[in-house]
């Protein structure tokens, strides 16, 4: 069996006709997924929407709390956790050929598990030409291809509409290089998906910062074909990046019961809800702490901080801003929330103790001085300090 994956990151199914019918004109993508063919999984999450967690649910089969690859900035090299399968463990046993093709930047960076990035199955340069021109498919073979190309144009143009158009056309010709080489009936089944979506600039500055866990960044594409199949088929169910591992141990006819995460996309059962966890803050630091949480199910997507939840109808877009016991308590069963929200509730349950003004310990009323006053006497302060170099 022949298998190939293609990974494209960051890009949003929602600006997509063939994920979302709102949008009424084909992107470039569109226009080679359809010549492509396949079926079009259409409510597809990435439990943390980056490269780093995303990429390792996909490997894995595990949500990111699980996994070792907690937060943005822990790439699978170095944080997923020695004692996990991966899918690439699935296609060894079996006894495939795999071939690699990737930015050797981003594999220096972390991108691959430690034992993957260090086997010679992998390019040396970024000719994507010459990889494919010199594959040698085998009859059981599983390649996979990783396109950062559409994130790195959109750094480098801007994150607008028209950042966007152009960074399509680059990733479009990526495409073409693929298959001027590869014939795509040569392979039995091919995956194609993204490990996050965006937001616009405009966006990032306007919207309350809880939706950076809605649909935007958090539904990612995925699209597979059978050998042959030239028409588009759209699929709802509900589905994530950890399913691509139960997906794969499906075509290898591996049984892998005790992954509870993952479901393949080819059985009739699909999840009752997903788990996205995320940041606010997006700059680079040591220990970084999960500041967002979600649950998304069919109907609803549910975004939730340590203050503040909203409720988003994923049918109608509507939103109210309410925080649902019902829905705290499946993150607190299934993600970090638990742990935040406890520490949480006794840090600020000491804050508001401490700033409540009522009495002193002689039981007379504590006044609170003018902001003005108490202003002015810091510029006193200020004076003294100066002229006498302290006090």
């Amino acid at each position: 069996m022949r298998i190939l994956t293609i990974f494209i990151d960051m890009i949003r199914a929602n600006r997509l006709s063939l994920f979302n019918d709102k949008i009424k004109e084909d992107t470039p993508l569109d226009k080679i997924f359809k010549e492509l063919g396949g079926t079009i999984y259409n409510n597809c999450f990435s439990e943390g929407p980056d490269t780093p967690r995303g990429m390792a649910t996909y490997y894995s089969g595990l949500p990111p709390y699980k996994n070792g690859c907690d937060t943005r900035l822990k790439w699978p090299q170095y944080f997923l956790k020695d004692n996990i399968s991966t899918i690439f463990d699935l296609f060894i046993e079996k006894g495939y050929k795999i071939d690699c093709f990737s930015s050797p930047r981003e594999r220096d960076t972390g991108l691959f598990p430690k034992y993957i990035a260090n086997l010679k199955i992998h390019n040396n340069d970024y000719d994507l030409e010459k990889f494919t021109a010199n594959l040698k498919l085998e009859d059981n073979h599983f390649i996979f291809i990783s396109i950062p190309d559409f994130h790195w144009a959109f750094d480098d143009l801007g994150y607008s509409t028209n950042g966007e158009l152009n960074s399509y056309l680059i990733v479009e010709n990526i495409w073409n290089i693929i298959f001027k080489n590869l014939d795509k009936n040569d392979f039995d089944d091919i995956f194609i998906f993204s490990d996050h979506g965006f937001k616009f600039a405009i966006e990032r500055k306007l919207e309350d910062k809880l939706f950076l866990l809605n649909d935007d960044r958090s539904n990612n594409i995925l699209i597979h074909r059978k050998r042959n199949q030239n028409n588009i088929v759209k699929n709802h169910k509900l589905c994530s990046l950890s399913d691509f591992y139960a997906t794969y141990a499906d075509l290898l006819n591996k049984n892998i019961l005790n992954n509870k995460y993952s479901i393949s996309l080819f059985s009739n059962k699909e999840k009752e809800f997903i788990i996205l966890e995320d940041h606010l803050n997006f700059m680079p630091s040591v220990n970084q702490n999960i500041e967002i949480w979600a649950v998304v199910d069919k109907n609803n997507l549910y975004i939730r901080s340590l203050e503040k939840a909203i409720l988003i109808d994923r049918k109608n877009g509507i939103k109210k801003e309410n925080i649902i016991n019902e829905y705290d308590e499946i993150l607190k069963e299934n993600s970090s929330f638990k742990e935040y929200i406890d520490e949480y509730e006794k840090i600020f349950r000491y804050r508001d103790n401490i700033l409540k003004k009522d009495v002193y310990m002689n039981g007379k009323k504590r006044v609170i001085k003018n902001k003005c006053l108490v202003y002015f006497d810091y510029l006193k302060d200020l004076f003294i300090y100066k002229i006498k170099g302290g006090f």
